[in-house]
């Protein structure tokens, strides 16, 4: 009889349920180019910036499309020199991050995961952010995070200030304050509220995108799934649905090769497994065992032009994929970013029902060249969860 776990009145494999990914994290040589990228060119905008040293740049910069504290990270390489043993074979992967409902959920599975020998890379509170979370490796050396309560910015683009930032290194003691009582407290402290980092993006606006006025044609509506190259499909599938409870939607089986791909909630897929031996035979950069990261813009339009915009700027493309090696994701198209990272902007993800069944593959769309200016709506599309509140 397998072992149950009471979350929230629901009994599970897992002590937590793993809701979404939340953010990504990666190292950079050249943090500069890696924020002008993603803020500039891609329209993100930096929530936060870590610095040991103020007069020193910056060891993290922190980076979000929508009003969670940061839904990408980008980590000073020279951090991955001292404390990641697997940097220098080609994990560029900081960080992959589940986030759960509880803080409960948190402390539970920490001592699920810790109790099964897995190695834990760290426990506690991490700021920027304020999320309490753990982290492990997998068995390729990518952490994997699950995280409770990210900050999140609202309209004024401010972030917690720096006299708020309590870091906890440890396992979580519960209950904790509430949030309202954290602020509570930091104004009976006197702390000034409004002294985080505050984002601005005052470039000229010179597209309407849906009748609002942008300096880009797109807008990112979300960061993910997370493609990656591993050793041992059969190890690591294992590991992310036995341990985090993520499940299979879809195997493919390409050139004697397989891959896998898991998925949380309604989306077709949040992690994509390759064998590492395929990374050659798609043209991946052998710096990095990452194939890539999807980024969706809020439409097919959007999708277009930011194709249009992109290569008018001159950005390098990415290897082309074959379509049957990216199951549930529809028109697409990827771009290198500074550390060679492979970013897959597309516009629709194929959701899942009840029944837990992918459409199958002769019911998919078949990607027309060039694509057309319009395309004809599948049952699921725009059915996936969206950005909610202004897109600029």
């Amino acid at each position: 009889m397998e072992n149950l776990f009471n979350v929230g009145g629901v009994e599970l494999p897992q002590p937590f349920k793993a809701r979404r990914l939340g953010h990504v994290g990666f190292y950079y040589d050249d943090l500069a180019a890696a924020e002008r990228f993603y803020t500039d060119i891609l329209g993100l905008r930096v929530s936060d910036y870590l610095k040991f040293d103020p007069e020193q740049p910056p060891a993290a910069i922190f980076i979000s499309h929508c009003t969670d504290h940061h839904s990408m990270a980008c980590i000073s390489s020279g951090l991955a020199d001292k404390c990641d043993v697997d940097y220098l074979r080609g994990v560029t992967l900081n960080q992959i991050s589940f986030q759960v409902g509880t803080l409960e959920e948190v402390v539970n599975g920490y001592r699920f995961i810790k109790e099964r020998k897995i190695p834990i890379w760290r426990v506690g509170r991490d700021f920027p952010g304020s999320n309490w979370a753990f982290y492990c490796r997998d068995p390729d050396g990518y952490h994997v995070e699950l995280f409770y309560g990210m900050e999140q910015i609202g309209w004024n683009r401010i972030s917690k200030p720096v006299a708020m930032r309590e870091v906890e290194g440890e396992e979580p003691s519960l209950p904790q304050r509430s949030e309202q009582q954290e602020i509570h407290d930091a104004l009976n402290d006197d702390v000034e509220l409004y002294e985080g980092h505050k984002s601005e993006d005052l470039t000229s606006s010179d597209y309407v995108v849906g009748g609002v006025t942008l300096p880009r044609p797109f807008k990112v509506n979300k960061v993910g799934p997370v493609h990656l190259f591993v050793r041992d499909v059969e190890v690591s599938e294992a590991f992310y649905h036995d341990l985090f409870g993520l499940v299979v939607t879809e195997e493919v089986v390409w050139r004697g090769h397989r891959a896998v791909f898991m998925r949380l909630g309604a989306d077709h897929h949040v992690l994509g497994l390759y064998p590492l031996a395929m990374r050659q035979e798609l043209g991946f950069s052998e710096l990095t065992t990452v194939m890539g990261t999807g980024i969706e813009v809020c439409s097919y339009l959007q999708l277009r032009d930011a194709v249009e915009y992109l290569d008018g700027l001159g950005l390098k493309r990415g290897p082309k994929v074959p379509s049957e090696l990216l199951p549930g994701i529809d028109h697409a198209i990827s771009y290198i970013d500074p550390a060679g990272h492979c970013v897959l902007l597309y516009f629709s993800m194929e959701q899942i029902g009840w029944d837990g069944k992918p459409r199958p593959a002769q019911q998919r769309r078949k990607i027309e060249a060039p694509w057309p200016e319009s395309i004809a709506a599948l049952s699921d599309t725009y059915a996936d969860q969206t950005l909610l509140g202004p897109i600029g």
